[in-house]
């Protein structure tokens, strides 16, 4: 019998199976490197990789930072939006060809780093 444990808008199932896992010492190298990126235990990485076939990789605060500066750069795109249906597109027709190079090459910077 399997019990369930409601917690947090998802279910959560009791773990009381214990294995044993032999690995070679490039496999053990590839968890261990899992388990650094992901910022998880052993456990969890062969969960998730049992459960979902992968682990995710938490973000960096690098990439942190570069999403704040995306999150900026667009913010300037809407404002300019705004003023483009105020005053016409001619007007600020550069800046907009400017702001929307910028976020080009940030979302290339992400792109690259992963």
């Amino acid at each position: 019998m399997v019990t369930i444990f409601k917690t947090k808008n998802y279910l959560k199932m009791e773990k009381k199976n214990t294995i044993t896992l032999r690995l070679s010492d490039n496999q053990l190298g590839w968890l261990r490197a899992l388990c650094r990126r992901s910022r998880q235990s052993q456990s969890e990485v062969i969960r998730s990789l049992l459960d979902k076939g992968s682990v995710r990789e938490r973000i960096s605060k690098d990439h942190i930072a570069i999403i704040r500066q995306l999150i900026g750069e667009s913010t300037n795109l809407n404002q300019l939006a705004k003023q483009a249906n105020t005053y016409g597109f001619l007007v600020i027709a550069a800046e907009c060809q400017d702001i929307a190079m910028r976020i080009y090459q940030i979302i290339k910077q992400l792109k690259d780093d992963r």
